[in-house]
């Protein structure tokens, strides 16, 4: 088992401006991505949170990850956006598109928006809460396929041709400040920051999640990182899902020759492969508004929900919304704090030693 470093989380946040601004990247696209990895941690989603900042920092390192790039608009119309994230940091331009979609959603009522040349845009769920926020529902997704593509195989294979492809939806609940119905999910069994994760903490993954370079199915983290694979949640229905996320987010990449979504592929190979690989992030936004009164769709969601959470437990415990253990771990964990595994304390301290910035105060 691992041993734990706990600081608070506007320290680890502070820490991870200093180092990316260290990286190279301004001071706002630095607060903009190191403030989305703390969220994940507070969330639970320690897969996604500063166990990220060696991956990014490695990135930047190897010219995959333009630290000071900015997004911007090259097509779309009306109710619809196309970004280009400048080969950035992917938090920076899926939130650059977020709040350009949820500005045409207001006016159209529905806006989408797809993301290219962007890089590993973090937890998904993050968007949809703070669309939720601001009253309007979303659903996102980000994907890849292709041959060597991502670190999953299809149902049924036995290669890697998949990403972990995750989706998320955000539906906002009663009134402003109300947890929102949250739904984030990988379409692999686990996400591969979890096994990230075990391998910091010296665990084994649960049967069913992995098998090794040769398809046999293990628990044993180190053989993910040996060529293993990250199997389809559910068979053939994450399989679908993964597949859907991907071709959706293709339509980010009609007319580019070159589609890159680092961090969440395969490195690129030219020539055939890729044109036969799809890549993108998508995202849809609605205004509940132009189907009516916002504030009684809100109360509707409200009062069902209410009752879902009253529904007999099967066991201990209770019932609860998806939302709801990310609503409540961010709480404890604002009150306590955030523990990073020793091994991941230890890779995030070399990279601020290497930049003369400073560790957060240990609780």
């Amino acid at each position: 088992m691992a041993d734990y470093r706990t600081v608070t989380p506007d320290a680890l946040e502070a820490t991870g401006i200093e180092i990316f601004q260290a990286l190279g990247a301004p001071h706002d696209i630095a607060a903009e991505v190191a403030g989305h990895l703390v969220r994940a941690n507070l969330a639970g989603h320690d897969s996604h949170g500063a166990i990220r900042i060696p991956q990014y920092a490695g990135q930047i390192a190897a010219g995959v990850v333009h630290p000071a790039a900015r997004p911007s608009i090259i097509g779309g119309r009306g109710a619809t956006v196309l970004v280009d994230g400048a080969r950035g940091f992917g938090q920076v331009a899926t939130r650059f598109a977020l709040n350009e979609a949820m500005s045409r959603a207001r006016e159209h009522g529905i806006a989408g928006a797809a993301i290219r040349q962007a890089n590993h845009i973090g937890r998904v769920g993050d968007y949809a809460e703070l669309a939720a926020a601001e009253g309007l529902v979303t659903i996102l997704t980000v994907g890849g396929a292709g041959p060597g593509v991502g670190a999953a195989t299809p149902f049924g294979g036995a290669a890697r041709f998949l990403g972990t492809n995750p989706w998320s939806m955000g539906i906002p609940v009663g009134n402003e400040g109300a947890t929102p119905v949250l739904v984030d999910f990988a379409t692999t069994v686990v996400a591969e920051g979890k096994v990230k994760v075990a391998r910091a903490k010296h665990e084994a993954l649960p049967p069913g999640c992995i098998t090794d370079k040769h398809g046999v199915p293990s628990t044993d983290p180190e053989d993910f990182y040996a060529g293993g694979m990250l199997l389809p949640f559910g068979g053939h229905k994450g399989y679908g899902l993964a597949l859907a996320s991907a071709l959706m987010g293709t339509l980010a990449i009609i007319d580019d020759a070159h589609p890159t979504m680092a961090g969440n592929l395969a490195d690129s190979r030219e020539g055939a492969e890729l044109a036969s690989r799809a890549a993108g992030a998508f995202l849809v936004v609605i205004d509940p508004s132009a189907f009516g009164d916002a504030e009684a769709y809100r109360e509707r969601v409200a009062r069902v929900t209410d009752e879902l959470r009253k529904v007999p437990p099967a066991g201990t415990g209770a019932v609860m919304l998806p939302g709801d253990p990310e609503a409540r771990t961010t709480a404890s964990r604002r009150a306590t704090g955030i523990a990073l595994p020793h091994d991941t304390w230890d890779a995030i301290a070399a990279i601020a030693a290497a930049h003369g910035v400073a560790m957060p105060a240990v609780g």
